[in-house]
């Protein structure tokens, strides 16, 4: 874990870096040298800290030309980044990374303007488009979006309508997170205005508000949980869009994972071959998809892992000749 800057120049109110005005560089140079002597030592794998790494666009620049120089297979560099800040000198840059050795991670949070404007974040949605489009279609970065449920004037059809908009510019990971109410954090000023309750417990989620009433909350809880499962693990790349093959992917999702947990009541310890027997039932019964080629889905998704044990329900719908690893 290595730290470029500090500070956030953002007063997003659910956040705490917003108290911390203004960002401090780290004189290049120095950072550098520091750089040199852990890759000297063998260190392969660097997660930046900073809040807004791309905020300093020189520094930015010179950071990621350093590391390409030194890039060797193996080496993983992780970054936070502005999602609508992402000008020709960086994208010059990052596209001359092989597949692989970069993770963007971007906090869209939201793309409801009102809220946005509520709680004081500032972002250009339809550049943060234009850049999804570009780092997903022309470089090779591996892409995790955040989006919150439960801010102060998200409903659960603005919420959903965010969700959709993400699954359709195609980022590799959607981590949906809950609110959470940090001490200190200027978003408490909504709680009488949007009757913010929150569980006094860490880690102070939200556990209901005006438009998000306990029960819808319970569900995008779980929502979240079995997104990270079946979504997010890169168990089920093929298989994840058929779920929502007849509908839009958060009324989709969210009718399985509800269907999910009236039959196992929890969400974790569910083992994979299990999961994937509950998502084959889902499918072909309530999704109404054809079994064989569901199936054969399915089993292209689970050996893509190395696996080779072939579910036992699985085996009276597959032909014999799919033993065969496929490609990854």
């Amino acid at each position: 874990y290595v730290e470029a800057s500090r500070g956030c120049p953002f007063s997003c109110e659910f956040c705490l870096s917003s108290l911390d005005i203004p960002v401090r560089q780290t004189p290049l140079p120095r950072l550098l040298e520091h750089f040199q002597r852990l890759l000297d030592r063998g260190a392969r794998q660097f997660k930046f800290v900073d809040r807004t790494f791309n905020l300093d666009l020189d520094a930015s620049r010179a950071i990621l030309e350093f590391l390409l120089e030194r890039h060797r297979p193996g080496y993983f560099f992780h970054f936070e980044l502005i999602p609508d800040r992402l000008p020709e000198a960086l994208r010059e840059v990052i596209v001359r990374f092989p597949p692989g050795a970069l993770q963007f991670e971007l906090g869209v949070q939201t793309f409801n303007e009102e809220v946005a404007a509520r709680i004081h974040r500032r972002q250009d949605n339809q550049r943060l488009e234009d850049n999804l489009r570009f780092l997903r279609e022309r470089t090779g970065v591996h892409l995790h979006a955040d989006l919150i449920a439960g801010l102060p004037g998200e409903s659960p059809e603005s919420f959903a309508a965010g969700f959709d908009r993400l699954v359709g510019l195609r980022t590799h990971e959607i981590q949906v997170g809950i609110l959470k109410r940090l001490r200190g954090a200027p978003i408490a000023r909504h709680d009488g205005e949007w009757q913010m309750v929150y569980n006094p417990h860490p880690p102070y989620e939200i556990l209901q508000n005006r438009l998000i009433d306990f029960a819808t909350m319970q569900k995008l809880r779980r929502f979240a949980r079995y997104w990270d499962l079946v979504g997010n693990s890169g168990n089920f790349r093929e298989t994840t869009p058929l779920i929502w093959s007849n509908a839009t992917p958060f009324a989709a999702f969210l009718r399985w994972s509800d269907w999910l947990h009236a039959r196992t009541g929890r969400t974790d310890s569910i083992a994979l071959a299990r999961l994937a027997e509950f998502l084959f039932t889902f499918l072909t019964t309530e999704g109404k998809l054809d079994p064989a080629q569901t199936a054969a889905a399915l089993w292209r998704d689970y050996q893509r892992g190395g696996r080779r044990d072939k579910p036992p329900f699985l085996k009276d719908l597959l032909p014999p000749d799919t033993a065969s690893p496929s490609p990854a």
